[in-house]
């Protein structure tokens, strides 16, 4: 039996999909904030806090292995309230929560594994989503482009140590925005106005890498149809990714639209 321990975004409907046409058995164990997948049977709904109860039912079901699959929000630490068993891994978790999100997963994925679980990629069972093309749409990248496009991979792999978000925003060699807690989208927006503040004629590119020592089975960096629309809204002229270390959801959609603007996804 598989476990999914499923967050927001379209990327758990797509695999639970995909493992239905497969007929291959889950539970799902609900961490979203309105229980969008208690009409499915075995599915538990959960809070963040509950990581004690989550294993509780993982072992009880028999699922000896787990996916972690979606976006949770970061809450508070200060606020919430924990159930008895998580209480016991609380300052192993307060001590990754004050590091970054990666610190967070990496510790929790410990967690698992003492309690002989393993965690396992998603992409094992949606190898598809994987973006494994060169580029899209043939657009030139101009040398120009390519130094502020190495200039935003170089500051990733700098700020790696820091647990800080995946992508950065460059506008001809003038780095915009670093991804923050908000992540992608608003970090996009945060580019677009700080561009218009100071009069900047060029487009933007939008640089989203993992970074360096990224568990890649839990967070993987994913492109939606709903980051391109944000991206060509906001000035910017294309997206640099890394080559089959990152996902793309509606690819046929994607396609459409960057051809229809104009706009290019290299990945390097």
């Amino acid at each position: 039996m598989l476990g999914l321990i499923v967050g927001e975004s379209s990327l758990p409907k797509f695999l639970i999909a995909k493992l239905i046409k497969n007929k291959k058995e889950f539970i799902i164990l609900d961490l979203t904030k309105n229980n969008i997948y208690k009409k499915y049977n075995y599915s538990y709904s959960l809070k963040i806090t509950q990581l004690g109860k989550a294993i509780s039912i993982l072992k009880k079901k028999n699922c000896k292995r787990v996916i972690l699959i979606g976006k949770v929000i970061r809450p508070e630490i200060s606020l919430l309230k924990f159930d008895r068993k998580t209480l016991l891994y609380l300052p192993r978790l307060y001590t990754a929560f004050k590091k970054g999100d990666g610190s967070i997963l990496k510790e929790i994925i410990k967690i698992f594994k003492e309690n002989k679980i393993k965690v396992i990629n998603s992409m094992s069972f949606t190898p598809e989503l994987v973006f494994e093309d060169k580029n899209i749409n043939n657009t030139i990248v101009s040398d120009n482009d390519k130094k502020s496009i190495f200039k935003g991979i170089n500051i990733i792999k700098s700020l790696s140590k820091f647990d800080i978000g995946q992508s950065v925003i460059v506008n001809n060699g003038y780095v915009l925005a670093i991804e923050g807690p908000e992540g992608t989208n608003e970090t996009i927006k945060r580019s677009y106005l700080l561009a218009k503040k100071y009069n900047l004629k060029n487009k933007s590119i939008l640089i989203k890498f993992p970074k360096k020592d990224q568990d890649l089975r839990v967070d993987l960096p994913t492109i939606g149809l709903e980051t391109i629309k944000t991206c060509i809204k906001a000035n910017i002229k294309g997206i640099a990714i890394k080559k089959s270390q990152n996902i793309m959801m509606d690819k046929n959609k994607i396609i459409n639209l960057i051809k229809k603007n104009n706009f290019f996804i290299t990945a390097l």
